[in-house]
């Protein structure tokens, strides 16, 4: 699996509005990645384990890239969406650089070596300096998409 199939140009998103918070921002990605699919109907619990991992450690990986990510029983493959902000947002990294690439990845319980192959191949991608500028200079979204489908390795 590809980074381009996890984060299909359809769910590459790019962000103007200004978030107050990195919990506002994650559910509102959450939203949209869970929109139009039956994971809708399981949207509290998928959304209550997103949130107890994000407070339990902070995704913001540094470079200003974070990983919201959960596991769980109703996700049956990965699903992901990516949103490319306009504004940083405090993500408590470790370097304490405001995030402005975002990797929000729901994933099945019982797959945890996919899982770790997810994470991994997002971010070795993103820590790519050049990948990460040419991301934050699209301006539209099929951009921002052929910069990862010309750069992403494979899973």
């Amino acid at each position: 699996m590809d980074v381009q199939d996890i984060i299909p140009e359809d769910r590459l998103v790019l962000l103007d509005e200004v978030f107050d918070d990195k919990m506002k921002l994650i559910e509102a990605l959450f939203d949209r990645c869970i929109e139009n699919t039956p994971l809708t109907e399981h949207r509290h619990s998928i959304w209550n384990t997103l949130l107890e991992r994000e407070q339990s450690m902070s995704t913001g990986i540094g470079v200003g890239v974070a990983i919201p990510h959960c596991s769980s029983e109703y996700v049956p493959d990965v699903v992901g969406i990516a949103g490319i902000l306009k504004h940083g947002v405090d993500f408590q990294a470790v370097d304490e650089i405001p995030v402005q690439i975002v990797v929000l990845l729901l994933m099945p319980k019982k797959k945890f070596e996919k899982h770790i192959k997810v994470l991994a191949a997002i971010a070795r991608l993103f820590n790519n300096e050049k990948v990460r500028e040419n991301i934050l200079k699209a301006e539209t979204s099929a951009a921002a998409f052929q910069v990862i489908d010309s750069e992403s390795p494979a899973t």
